[in-house]
């Protein structure tokens, strides 16, 4: 059951012939249907904000099935840019994976709802299923939690990125694909766009642009009350027509049987990965504003009703000029680009949004948005187990860059301080994909006197950075970051925020922790129900609970009345998996996620190589 929405069928408002064709199918289809009309008393909508949701019931003979669904109204128009129930919204987003983290590549409720609810307390309104349909389970999960939905279709058209992807089947599955995918998402009003693919280098073909409009108007003859997007990277568009890192088996087979020692040429989506943590994110966001790169996605975005830019900001103010009817979405964005975002958003209606890469670290596409340090860092490439770029880290946790992001939106106004762990010496080339290594801690235990590279995020004309009283120096925001070189010493570290006359906006404190270490085991919730999931953070701290980064332990994890389903850490290096009963912790950090048997209390032993800890949690 839907509200009563806006309708777009496509380009110049007119329907294809194949829109044509499949609504004479619908009709037939509508032969063995009953269509009822009820009226909701006194109905709430459903938005970010009042998630309100409501069951149909619907009887046939001894068949029964119930629904849940919600009211609310979507339009998207130049005028208007998207609004929800008459209020323009704008999408803060973020793209993610569909795995869960240490456990995995499976799905369970509880684990999509947490996401959900994690990524919406920092300050995100919105979610991109990169690069596939996303699971019934976290439908529901974003319609309890109020978090909208950009479900997207594939990764791969037609041009084999790897050899035995989904090229192959796409033009014989592509139509029912589709419509699986919408009949799975229709009752659920958190889904407010579907996206066609991601990166398709296909757009800049006619065939694939043709492509673009069938997909577009096909998904308009199924479901006619959300618009249709595709993720286009504006500058990979443009060197794959000229030949560059183009997908074959050939070259494929080629790298594959290349000697150990011979340098491997990356090809397809590799390349254009190693390209890009090659050349930055400045050279990338350059590339796209090249004249070329607009005649291979102009024709492809005008077969959509929002055209999506991968990694194309510096683009938003020339396009929104040349192509007045064109609503832009950012549907993949680097993370310092949230501020840049955010102010022209705000004065320009058609700007629909932005997704960052990525809101939550994901195992897989290994290396592409972090360096790391050498005591955190194996030699054996198979050890590399995660992106290691999110804003929220594997376990669930904000990184630095989550409160950067939440100042950049507004969300919150800071001060927030984040510190390089001062006992790394070495100096990493960060890619675009990750902004800071950073970290929210003051507590670096023997490094009295060694530089400390000291970032501030806020809201401000300017922030004074003070340690242990004393001033260190003031410094202009610039796009919602300050960055500072100074000494660390033991003790408390405070950033002041100022407005442009001076007077104090904020404050914000870290402290150092004390001597004692302490390994907190903290149960996300209090209870667990039967086969149910409890997550359960693992933290060394000091006796006051202020974490200790500098911690390095081997930590094994024992279960009674449950079963331990995944355990790990946030590091992007990993010996071993995400089954072992034993994790070497990464920044004094990790989680043990259990699921009750429901035979009596989870009983949960955790022990290093000095303590051991248990906690019991009940069982509803």
């Amino acid at each position: 059951m839907q509200p009563n929405e806006s309708v777009q069928t496509g380009k110049n408002g007119q329907k294809s012939e194949l829109a044509q064709v499949e609504a004479e199918k619908n009709n037939q289809e509508a032969a063995y249907q009953a269509i009822f009309q009820l009226d909701v008393p006194n109905a709430k909508l459903w938005d970010t904000e009042h998630p309100n949701l409501y069951t149909c019931k619907a009887i046939f003979g001894e068949d029964e099935v119930t629904e849940t669904f919600g009211i609310r109204e979507l339009i998207w128009n130049p005028q208007v840019g998207m609004t929800i129930n008459g209020e323009r919204v704008i999408l803060r987003g973020a793209c993610f994976h569909h795995d869960n983290g240490v456990l995995g590549a499976c799905t369970y409720p509880e684990a999509e709802e947490r996401k959900m609810r994690i990524l919406k307390e920092n300050g995100y309104n919105a979610v991109r299923s990169a690069h596939y349909p996303c699971s019934k389970a976290l439908l529901d999960a974003c319609d309890r939690v109020g978090m909208l939905m950009m479900d997207e279709y594939v990764d791969v058209w037609y041009i084999h990125k790897t050899k035995y992807d989904y090229a192959g089947q796409l033009a014989d599955w592509w139509k029912q694909d589709l419509k699986d995918m919408v009949d799975k998402d229709y009752n659920h009003p958190s889904v407010i766009m579907y996206s066609t693919g991601n990166e398709v280098a296909e757009t800049a073909q006619e065939k694939g642009i043709a492509l673009t409009g069938d997909m577009t108007n096909y998904l308009h003859s199924l479901d006619s009350t959300r618009p249709v997007t595709c993720g286009i990277n504006i500058f990979f568009n443009f060197l794959s027509s000229i030949g560059l890192g183009v997908y074959s088996d050939d070259k494929a087979e080629k790298t594959a049987a290349s000697k150990p020692e011979e340098k491997k040429k990356p090809v397809g989506s590799e390349f254009y990965n190693t390209l890009a943590c090659l050349v930055g994110d400045y050279f990338m966001k350059c590339g796209a504003t090249l004249y070329p790169c607009d005649l291979r996605t102009k024709d492809a975005y005008a077969n959509m009703d929002i055209a999506g830019y991968n990694y194309g900001i510096f683009r938003y103010k020339h396009d929104l000029k040349k192509y007045p009817n064109r609503l832009i979405l950012g549907s993949e964005t680097f993370c310092k680009d949230a501020y840049s975002f955010w102010e022209i958003a705000k004065k320009n209606k058609r700007i629909i949004g932005d997704f960052v890469w990525a809101g939550w670290d994901y195992i897989g596409e290994v290396g592409d948005g972090a360096a790391e340090y050498s005591d955190y860092k194996f030699e054996d490439p198979a050890t590399r187990m995660t992106g290691g770029n999110g804003r929220i880290d594997l376990n669930g946790k904000p990184r630095a860059e989550a409160a950067y992001t939440r100042v950049a939106f507004e969300r919150e106004t800071g001060p927030f301080i984040a510190v390089d762990p001062v006992y790394q010496k070495e100096k990493l080339r960060l890619t675009g994909w990750q902004l800071t290594k950073a970290l929210e801690s003051w507590a670096w235990d023997g490094c009295n006197g060694e530089t400390a590279k000291v970032e501030v995020y806020a809201r401000a004309a300017q922030v004074e950075l003070f340690i242990n009283g004393k001033s260190v120096g003031k410094k202009k925001v610039k796009k919602c970051r300050a960055n500072f070189n100074t000494t660390y010493q033991n003790g408390e570290i405070t950033a002041v925020s100022y407005d442009e006359n001076g007077k104090e906006i904020n404050r914000y404190s870290l402290c150092t922790a004390g001597k004692e270490t302490v390994l907190q085991v903290r149960p996300e919730e209090k209870t667990v129900k039967p086969e149910g999931l409890a997550f359960i953070q693992l933290q060394y701290t000091d006796n006051k609970g202020i974490w200790k980064p500098m911690e390095k332990h081997n930590i094994k994890v024992t279960v009674e009345n449950g079963v331990l389903k995944g355990l790990g850490s946030p590091a992007p290096y990993v010996k071993g998996n995400y089954t072992d009963h034993t994790v070497a912790t990464y920044y004094g950090e990790a989680m043990a996620v259990v699921q009750a048997d429901g035979n009596g209390p989870v009983k949960v032993t955790v022990a290093d190589e000095e303590r051991f800890y248990v906690v019991e949690i009940p069982c509803e």
